[in-house]
């Protein structure tokens, strides 16, 4: 037997760099593990590193064995990428099920969204029962064989969430509400800012809900009631060019800038929403139900699943002028982000959808022509442009007399004041200065060019909607 020297020597010249790339090889696939005990494909990558050098060495007997090593480890990281896809698609499909169990449009009187409190059972509900989804989804994969280190990352996540759910409820039952303020929760009230129109409501855990679920939605200066604790209240906003966001419930509007709280400005139907705890949505004829539908010349998007990296992926629509409803694809996207007119209305509110109102569209909807755009802006312009003119009519009607000479105009009225004349002046007063000529006064057949502007942009509309047909 070799002494302990000797076979140092050994060891030392047997160790060449190709038989060092493969220790460290297997070494960086055997500490490069997932959960379940499973080689990752960090752990291949490296060795495949490792490897690569020696495919082209001049040894032949190197080269053979580099190659074919690397060929194996090719042939198990293909198999855990597919592995890994599978799994990314079936978080995704849990995630999907968690934004649709929170967002409730159904409005019947029991488990409807007007009432937060009868939210608070059917989320926690829906809550507990992904959470025994994922854990069954859990058990298939390591039956398997197979990782479950995503499918674990979102049970610790969705835990989180159905636990303090779980919590809310139990408390709500019990009666030990009363007098606390639920700042750890939202009342999310899905309405259009340009209208709004409600469309659906929510009960969520704030802060640690999904990003994609609460996006857009801004908290506003209003308090709802639910077992006679204080629950704040979130509504989408848009934002103006100014940067200033607006969020619309009914008729009621909150104003404010930056990522704090929207403080109440007006309403007139609605002034109860701004009173603490006062906010309710319970009246249908005061806040009717938005349909899951687009209006002419608007955007609207909604997921539709993830990819192969667990990223969303949404799908944009658009309702023509034609009233069809479009799908758009991201090269159609990119030439309506350059348009002047429609990259206005992607930058404003889109309507977001749930996943299941996103499947009922997709049914209905078709791909988009590129070649509409140019007429869809033109006809974008001209309704803007007669908003516009509207506006400027609505806000003249509501002036006073002063108020409108203020503003360059003259009120058209059966009596228009005349014009007194200017003293004359001396010759002393007139001396090296040119004479004004008289103002010219404006009669009552005068045409109102507020009135021709909005006949003009009428005239114009109806002009390329008959081209379009």
């Amino acid at each position: 037997m070799a002494s302990p020297l000797t076979q140092r020597a050994l060891q030392s010249i047997a160790d060449t760099g190709f038989t060092r790339a493969q220790k460290l090889a297997d070494l960086s696939i055997k500490i490069n593990t997932d959960s379940s005990g499973g080689a990752t494909k960090r752990g291949y990558e490296q060795a495949i590193g490792y490897l690569q050098p020696y495919i082209d060495s001049g040894k032949k007997n190197e080269a053979i064995d580099a190659q074919r090593a690397i060929a194996g480890y090719n042939n198990s990281l293909d198999k855990l990428n597919s592995k890994e896809r599978d799994q990314n698609e079936t978080v995704a499909a849990f995630k999907l099920q968690e934004y649709d169990s929170y967002f409730t449009s159904f409005d019947g009187d029991t488990g409807g969204f007007r009432d937060p409190s009868s939210l608070i059972g059917t989320t926690s509900d829906s809550l507990d029962s992904l959470v025994l989804g994922v854990i069954n989804a859990i058990d298939d994969k390591q039956a398997k064989g197979d990782s479950t280190d995503q499918l674990y990352g979102y049970l610790n996540d969705l835990n989180k969430r159905a636990d303090i759910m779980r919590d809310l409820r139990n408390r709500f039952e019990k009666g030990q509400l009363t007098g606390q303020t639920l700042d750890g929760f939202g009342y999310y009230v899905d309405t259009n800012p340009l209208d709004g129109s409600v469309r659906a409501a929510a009960l969520i855990p704030a802060g640690i809900a999904p990003a994609d679920v609460t996006k857009g939605f801004h908290r506003l200066e209003a308090t709802t009631n639910v077992g006679g604790a204080l629950l704040p209240v979130y509504a989408p906003a848009q934002q103006n060019a100014l940067g200033e966001y607006t969020a619309r419930v009914g008729d009621a509007t909150w104003n404010g800038t930056g990522q704090g709280t929207l403080q109440a400005s007006n309403a007139s139907q609605s002034k109860n929403l701004f009173q603490e705890g006062g906010f309710s949505i319970s009246d249908g004829a005061v806040f009717p139900v938005r349909s899951s539908s687009l209006d002419k010349g608007a955007f609207g998007r909604g997921f539709i699943g993830r990819d192969s990296n667990g990223n969303p992926v949404e799908s944009i629509f658009y309702r023509g002028v034609d009233n069809k409803l479009y799908s758009v694809d991201q090269a159609t996207l990119d030439s309506f982000q350059k348009d002047p007119q429609l990259s206005k209305k992607l930058d404003g509110y889109v309507t977001q959808f749930s996943p299941t109102e996103t499947k009922n569209l997709m049914k209905d909807a078709t791909p988009f022509a590129p070649d509409r755009i140019g007429r869809e802006s033109k006809i974008s312009g001209l309704q803007t442009q007669a908003d516009a003119a509207q506006a400027e009519a609505d806000r003249m009607q509501g002036m006073g007399f002063f108020e409108k000479l203020k503003s360059g105009f003259t009120a058209p009225s059966s009596q228009t004041p005349a014009i007194p004349e200017e003293p004359k002046a001396s010759f002393f007063d007139n001396k090296n200065n040119p004479t004004k000529p008289q103002e010219p006064t404006i009669s009552n057949s005068a045409p109102d060019i507020v009135e021709q502007g909005k006949s003009f942009f009428r005239k114009g509309l109806e002009s390329l909607n008959v081209k379009l047909r």
